[in-house]
């Protein structure tokens, strides 16, 4: 019966073609449903009116990027289209970047693309591949009309159903979409999103059609089928052709299905297959922002081994290593594994791959171009990497480097005002971006340039580039349009138009609400403080800071990207003691401190690594610290301490002057007044005609530019009647967001558990081998940097892990226990935190400046401390890597407190299991060993036959023995003569006599009373006699063990030579053993040819 409901609905969407817009429907159902054998279908295909194309995705397939969207492309344009498919793609305006990976599809020659993707541009590219394959289809539809019959959609990929929502919002009539749905197969979760948006869409429109059962029950698929050519090359295609066209959350999904089946199912992938995905995996893991899970791949791809691709391995991983430090804020890390790389590609003499590495080297100077605004100075860049990023055709690339590592300074960025073209590498990096087609660089190279003269104080270059970035914005209410707001308003702000700069900062934040960016909120927030400062209206601006500091902290950041925490901190100071609340004040100087000193620490150590970043400049923090300490000093009325700080802080202020615009004035007062109370006068006078040239050139100045600027500037919506978005919706977006991400965070870590069961349940292993396989996947997993475990016995600390580089020696040790015994529930401290300074004996151990954010986790058994966990994240130098978190809370304290409960118990079971495998082995070694001599017993010696048999048939030994069998000379005299613990003595001495000899070439053992065999690996004729002739050697060399009877009885003995202990040895020799019984059959024909030896003469051997 839905037969009939469903060609009636593809008779409906293709009657509606060139006539209706936005023609499609959704068919549901219930069961398992084919279009194959639809009527309306085969009829349609043969109707050369209409483009048809009707698709099934099949279960238990994986679903290609874009499927079948871009075969419909490739297809449409041959039959339809005319020129080549270059031209087509230019006609589309597909992104450069994108061009190749398109044509090697067409081509079907699966050719890449040219130049590796940059995390700041994901979602930029992601979009313009999604824009482009819109307008190719819309255009093929133009020349002729195309019907999509998409059946089982639940199973579309990412990319599929993106596009697919797209097509719905279109309104070229010429297009008709028909999709069909089974109600009993669900999605995969990260799917649902995109899926209910799209589901809404179709809702709104009423395009829904239930349609009934099938009747047919769901396909059964046997599992091992699904995953069982997941190593094969047509697997890893489909993979890498997801990764090429973006959709990188559809190549995540079926690689970590990939990576449990090869991890807890135990699917058998080869080490190549297996190295190339792991290798995938890394690069996609990046690609999404889940550094911890391109790390944790990394430790995998480290334990396969590929003969004769070992410099190849290492490369490939050291470079994915290093690129993922490099984004994880890690720079100093990641320029060392750079250089790791570099060294590996010259020793393979391979140019591209050092081209890759010095290039990388250049990229973690400015930290990827990820998330910053730009460098604080000039970047060295070789001509040797200009020269190859243009060989390469790195284009994109080539812009970025022009454009950030260049025309960094004031008196360059200065000339902009005249003409950008005397901004001469940022004019050649804006050229390669526009002829790239690159709007989003273009866009951040702006706001390079807008940052860049704000901070100097060149407020109309800012003004002229902002304006200048707006008109060439297509969509006016997006979150650049918003940035641009509310960067206009800060240079309002700061030539003195305060309250038509909270018009600006008033129209972002309704923008960035109805866009729901509570952290692009937060940083308006930030510079509405400032103005509220420069207006003397300081209970606003705290109220305005302490929201920024609510986004932070509930939404886990590491700091705001317009400033860091110690400026926050600062200016927190700041408005506290200037509404004279000096308990805050003090309170928010600490903590500002807390932040300074680890940069302080670097400059007076000489480390400058890091220092071309903008958040590397501290001078304006500094300043506000400086300030609030003087305005601190003079509340308690010690103005000589003032006058220091203040002086201080004039220092920092000359270098900073374009940030402080908004308490410059207002420090130059405080000064003065200082002076007075000093009753230094020629300080005074100084300062205040310091303070009236600002004031008079300031107002004379941006006076004229306020009126000059005004038209130019793009328009705010008060005059629409847009109400401002009041304190309480904000408080409810600001939570609702971080519940959002919680709840990410909660299932992200509920994901691991199953990795982290599967790492600590082992056996076989010591609890150092465990652990250390254990913190590593931790470390990389939660992204901290340094972690002790320990577990402490009866008399001492059993540090099982330990990657702080401190020495845990036991005062240590004890400061540790001591603290965690204080503290039972364990804690979690971070800088921002109110009870940091609580636990300074515990941060001071791992260096107090250095360490960021600590958890402890005791585990205590009757009040008695078992074991314990510390770790930590120490101070970064990219506070702005928005890929991690750096401060540490509860919620990871309760995380870790489970995961490493789980630990101390399999460490317990560990034990267990030794003291089981220790009891074991003695008795194994009891039942095969003679107690007496320590070498084999005869059990003993056929377990160990036993397992050569199993050697040879396994191919791993081969099949040839040589065999000895020896008996005593002489023995019954020792025994008689000086008693049997004489002749034990003699019979270990023999057996420490053979064993040295035998050593790893075969084994001994003490087959009867005094007889032996010693077994060979060998059947070298002439090494068995060489043994033979060595063993007699000995024997001669130990005088008949007179020297250790004499010992043993405690008085001196001398044994006639021919009474001497010997031996008489019958020796055997076979090649081709296949069993037991040929074993025997040696044993027999050497005891023969010993006793052909007893019979005529012994103390000789015979073979």
């Amino acid at each position: 019966m839905i037969e009939k409901y469903y060609d009636g609905a593809i008779e409906q969407v293709a009657a509606g073609l060139g006539t209706v817009e936005k023609n499609h429907l959704l068919v549901r159902y219930s069961g398992q449903f084919s279009v194959e054998n639809l009527n309306d279908t085969k009829q349609l295909e043969k109707n050369e009116d209409i483009f048809v194309q009707v698709h099934e995705f099949e279960t238990g397939e994986i679903t290609c990027a874009y499927e079948p969207y871009l075969t419909m492309i490739c297809d449409g344009f041959r039959r339809y289209m005319t020129g080549t498919f270059e031209e087509f793609m230019e006609t589309c305006d597909v992104y450069y970047l994108h061009r190749p990976v398109l044509l090697g599809y067409f081509n079907q020659d699966n050719t890449g693309r040219e130049e590796i993707i940059l995390l700041d541009e994901v979602a930029y590219e992601q979009e313009r591949m999604l824009a482009a394959l819109e307008r190719m289809l819309c255009a093929i539809a133009d020349r002729h009309p195309v019907l999509f019959v998409l059946n089982r959609f639940q199973l579309a990929s990412k990319s599929t159903m993106q596009l697919t929502a797209r097509f719905l919002k279109c309104e070229n009539c010429n297009i008709g979409l028909v999709l069909g749905v089974s109600d009993v197969q669900a999605m995969p979760e990260f799917l649902v999103p995109d899926w209910e948006m799209l589901y809404e869409t179709l809702d709104d429109g009423s395009k829904i059609y239930h349609i009934g059962n099938s009747g047919r029950k769901k396909e059964e698929t046997i599992d091992d089928e699904k995953y069982v050519d997941y190593g094969s090359e047509k697997v890893y295609r489909k993979l890498q052709n997801m990764v090429e066209f973006l959709d990188f959350d559809q190549a995540a999904y079926y690689l970590e299905t990939i990576e449990r089946k090869i991890k807890f199912d135990n699917l058998l992938v080869d080490d190549a297959a297996r190295f190339r995905m792991w290798l995938l995996f890394v690069k996609v893991s990046i690609l999404r922002q889940d550094i911890p899970k391109a790390l944790e791949i990394c430790e995998d791809l480290e334990k396969i081994h590929l003969a004769g691709k070992e410099e190849e391995c290492a490369y490939e991983q050291d470079y994915l290593i290093a690129t993922a430090y490099m984004y994880q804020g890690k720079l100093k890390e990641a320029l060392e594994m750079a250089g790791e790389t570099y060294r590996i590609a010259g020793k393979m003499s391979d140019d591209y791959r050092m081209f890759l590495s010095e290039l990388l080297e250049a990229k973690i100077q400015m930290s990827g171009w990820y998330n910053i605004f730009f460098c604080a100075q000039d970047v060295k860049i070789k001509e040797s990497l200009i020269q190859n990023l243009i060989r390469y055709n790195y284009r994109n690339h080539l812009a970025h480097v022009y454009i950030y590592a260049y025309d960094n300074k004031p008196e360059i960025v200065k000339k902009a005002n005249q003409s950008e073209e005397l901004l001469i590498y940022f004019s050649r990096g804006i050229r390669i971006a526009k002829k790239l087609g690159n709007e989003y660089l273009i866009n951040m190279a702006y706001q390079k340039n807008i940052m860049l003269s704000s901070t100097n104080g060149m407020y109309e270059i800012s003004l002229l580039y902002s304006v200048r970035t707006y008109e060439a914005l297509k969509d006016k209410r997006s979150i650049q349009a918003g940035r641009i707001y509310s960067g206009i308003a800060y240079n309002l702000c700061a030539i003195g138009e305060n309250e038509r700069a909270m018009a600006y900062y008033r129209h972002a934040i309704r923008l960035f609400y109805h866009l729901r960016e509570p952290e692009d909120i937060a940083e308006v927030q930030y510079n509405m403080s400032l103005n509220c400062i420069m207006c003397g209206q300081y209970e606003k601006a705290e109220f305005y800071l302490t929201q920024c500091m609510k986004a932070v902290e509930r939404l886990h950041l590491n700091s705001l990207r317009v400033c860091n925490l110690s400026k926050l901190y600062g200016l927190l100071a700041l408005v506290s003691i200037l509404e004279g609340n000096r308990f805050n004040c003090e309170r928010y100087l600490n903590n500002c401190r807390q932040f300074l000193n680890y940069v302080i620490e670097k400059e007076k150590m000489g480390d400058g690594f890091g220092t071309v970043h903008d958040y590397a400049k501290i001078d304006d923090d500094m300043f506000l610290y400086t300030f609030s300490r003087g305005l601190l000093a003079v509340h308690d009325g010690d103005y000589e301490k003032a006058d220091t700080d203040y002086e201080k802080a004039e220092d920092y202020l000359s270098r900073s002057e374009g940030n402080q615009f908004f308490s410059y004035a207002l420090f130059q007062q405080k000064r003065m007044e200082c002076f007075k109370c000093l009753e230094n006068q020629k300080g005074y006078e100084k300062q205040k005609k310091t303070l009236e040239e600002y004031e008079r050139q300031h107002f004379s100045t941006y006076g004229k530019l306020a009126k000059k600027m005004m038209d130019t500037l793009p328009p705010v919506d008060e005059a629409d009647g847009q109400q401002d978005v009041s304190e309480q919706e904000l408080d409810v977006l600001l939570w609702q967001e971080s519940m959002v991400l919680a709840y990410k965070s909660k299932k992200h870590q509920l994901d691991f558990i199953s990795t982290w069961q599967k790492l600590i349940d082992v056996t076989g292993v010591c609890a150092e081998e465990m652990i250390d396989a254990v913190m590593k996947t931790f470390l990389n997993h939660f992204n901290v940097d340094c972690a002790v475990y320990a577990r402490c016995m009866e008399r001492q600390t059993q540090v099982l892990y330990n990657n702080t580089g401190i020495d845990l020696n036991e005062e240590r040790t004890g400061r540790i226990i001591a603290s965690l015994k204080r503290n039972p529930g364990g804690y979690a401290i971070s800088k921002i935190s109110s009870n940091y300074n609580e636990h300074q004996d515990i941060t001071a151990l791992f260096g107090e400046d250095d360490v960021c954010s600590l958890v402890a986790v005791p585990y205590f058994n009757n009040a008695k401390l078992e074991s314990f966990l510390i770790t930590y994240v120490r101070m970064k130098d990219n506070w702005h890597s928005s890929v991690n978190r750096y401060m540490l809370d509860e919620d990871d304290l309760n995380m870790y407190q489970l995961l490493f409960r789980e630990v101390k118990y399999s460490l317990n079971r560990l034990d267990a299991y030794d003291k089981i495998y220790e009891m074991n082995n003695k008795l194994y070694l009891a039942a095969v060993t003679d107690q007496l001599t320590g070498i084999y017993n005869r059990e003993g010696f056929y377990r160990r036959i036993k397992d050569l048999i199993d050697e040879f048939s396994g191919g791993k030994r081969k099949p040839e023995l040589g065999l000895m069998f020896i008996d005593l000379d002489n023995f019954k005299h020792y025994n008689d003569t000086y008693g049997h613990d004489v002749g034990d003595l003699v019979l270990k001495e023999m057996a420490d006599i053979f064993s040295g000899l035998c050593e790893k070439q075969g084994f001994v053992c003490r087959y009867g009373g005094d007889e032996y065999i010693i077994v060979f690996f060998t059947a070298d004729k002439e090494r068995l006699k060489e043994t033979a002739k060595q063993i007699y050697q000995k024997i001669d060399q130990a005088d008949g063990f007179e020297k250790a009877i004499s010992e043993k009885l405690k008085k001196q003995i001398s044994i006639r030579k021919e009474q001497r202990i010997s031996c008489s040895i019958g020796i055997v020799l076979a090649e081709d053993i296949h069993g037991e019984e040929e074993i025997n059959q040696m044993i027999k024909r050497a005891d023969d040819l010993l006793y052909s030896i007893k019979t005529t003469k012994k103390g000789t051997y015979r073979i």
